[in-house]
């Protein structure tokens, strides 16, 4: 099988699912989404990544370290640390945020209690 393009395949594949809506339309049946996969759908929680982003980040440079300073001081590895200070850590796991806690000599939780978009709320209203 020959190997395909980022383009080529990006155009089949908005093809398809144009195609799709076309045949929908046609048998008049209401264009629907796809429905989310299972994972997906039990995890209806918004994380807020920007939120715990910006705190790692201003924690970090409050007690002036590096991210490799946070890793040595019971952190994630430093490369976790730079995904989460550019939100491109979708899910960080419990054991993560954990460890994150430690890293920054923050009390157990919070980093989960930012991450949750509800009571990030809360903690921004009480400053």
């Amino acid at each position: 099988m020959a190997k395909m393009g980022r383009r080529k395949r990006s155009r089949l594949i908005t093809a398809g699912m144009l195609r799709e809506k076309h045949q929908q339309e046609e048998h008049g049946a209401p264009a629907r989404p796809a429905p989310l996969p299972p994972d997906e759908v039990e995890t209806a929680i918004v994380l807020d990544l920007d939120g715990l982003a910006t705190r790692v980040r201003a924690r970090r440079r409050e007690m002036k370290w590096t991210q490799a300073d946070v890793a040595g001081n019971g952190g994630p590895p430093a490369k976790v640390i730079s995904e989460i200070e550019r939100s491109r850590n979708p899910r960080p796991g419990a054991e993560v945020l954990d460890r994150l806690d430690a890293g920054l000599d923050w009390p157990p939780g919070t980093s989960a209690t930012i991450l949750r978009a509800e009571q990030a709320g809360e903690l921004a209203a009480a400053r």
